[in-house]
């Protein structure tokens, strides 16, 4: 259930580092994914531009060191976070307040990993040639534009349909076939919250025009950072108010739909939640421990 708030994440997610948090709360097998993160980072990286040799060599020290990091720093974080999940919903003390927390943490979990990547990104996106920068645009407009033909022309009950699936096939990984009920708290929560699609959009393209920018300005690597510090860890201050004042207010309904989701979860539906969420801790534990 802590997908829900991870996948919240901005473009950044398109250029490979937040595979790592797409395989370990997607995946069926946590190890398998975490054992191949290497590759898939560096396979999403090549989908946005191609290295030269020195680039490619600079990026693998880079990948390599933050693996390092990741397993040994940052994963007992997340196996910490996520037992302190289990134990409110066991305990029947997930809040409001506990979901507010937990996005908290999830972003922080975030901002964590682009301060210890952004020393070795910077000179190296600092070397990328005119060509290299055009090649990145290029595919970010090719998803705005997918994005775009996915959500735009779509009817309210359209929208609404497709968030309904999502948001049930999320559910159903952790807990197993949702109750009429249940699909019925997760409908109304998609009808009753803010409708943010035209914000969303305008933000995402507002987005790549200032990544675009800071990119096209690159060989200045202090105002490289600091623009790609704003765009990674501090999107809001790309969003407009009436945005950021819906998206609160939508995480707030989220996070009540959680808890009537909880309240109105069978003794079957608990077991397994726990089953996943036990073996994810687990693994995470494992993998943080090892050689």
């Amino acid at each position: 259930m802590l997908n829900e708030s991870i996948l919240m994440g901005s473009l950044v997610k398109k250029l490979g580092l937040w595979l790592l948090i797409l395989i370990m709360f997607a995946g069926c097998s946590t190890k398998v994914g975490y054992y191949f993160l290497d590759w898939a980072i560096e396979w999403k990286l090549e989908e946005y531009v191609t290295l030269n040799d020195e680039q490619q060599r600079q990026f693998e020290v880079a990948l390599d060191e933050f693996l390092v990091w990741h397993r040994t720093q940052e994963l007992p974080r997340y196996q910490a976070q996520l037992s302190q999940l289990l134990a409110e919903f066991n305990n029947q003390s997930f809040t409001l307040q506990s979901w507010n927390d937990h996005v908290v943490s999830a972003k922080s979990h975030w901002t964590r990993v682009f301060d210890f990547v952004e020393p070795s990104l910077v000179p190296i996106i600092s070397s990328f040639s005119d060509q290299q920068v055009e090649q990145i645009i290029a595919q970010l407009r090719v998803d705005e534009k997918e994005l775009n033909k996915k959500y735009l022309g779509k009817s309210q009950s359209e929208l609404i349909d497709m968030a309904d699936k999502r948001i049930e096939k999320r559910l159903k990984r952790w807990m197993g076939k949702l109750t009429t009920a249940q699909k019925l708290a997760v409908h109304e929560y998609n009808v009753a919250r803010g409708d943010t699609l035209d914000m969303w959009l305008e933000y995402r393209h507002e987005w790549i025009r200032l990544f675009s920018q800071a990119l096209k300005n690159r060989h200045n690597q202090m105002a490289l950072s600091h623009s790609l510090s704003l765009l990674m860890t501090q999107p809001d201050t790309v969003k407009s108010k009436a945005y950021k004042t819906v998206l609160e207010n939508n995480s707030k309904e989220f996070g009540m739909l959680l808890i009537d989701i909880e309240k109105l979860a069978s003794s079957k539906q608990k077991q397994r939640f726990n089953k996943k969420l036990n073996t994810l801790i687990k693994e995470l534990t494992e993998i943080s421990q090892e050689d």
